[in-house]
């Protein structure tokens, strides 16, 4: 997905925006702080939990609209 930037006249990523980076770093926490929260859980929860979470994560990243 390209963004419009009307003041340089050019189309930009939507990865290459503040906000995108921004949340990318979020994200990386989260999933830290998920990880070793599940660690003592048995495998089937575990799995389900990282698949809700690989869910909610690209859903995060990508269905958003973005601002320059």
């Amino acid at each position: 997905m390209h963004i419009y930037d009307e003041k340089n006249n050019r189309w930009v990523s939507h990865r290459d925006t503040a906000e995108y980076k921004l949340r990318k770093r979020k994200l990386r926490d989260y999933w830290t702080v998920g990880l070793i929260t599940i660690l003592p859980f048995t495998p089937a929860i575990q799995i389900t939990a990282l698949m809700l979470a690989l869910f909610v994560s690209l859903s995060y990243l990508d269905e958003t609209p973005y601002r320059l």
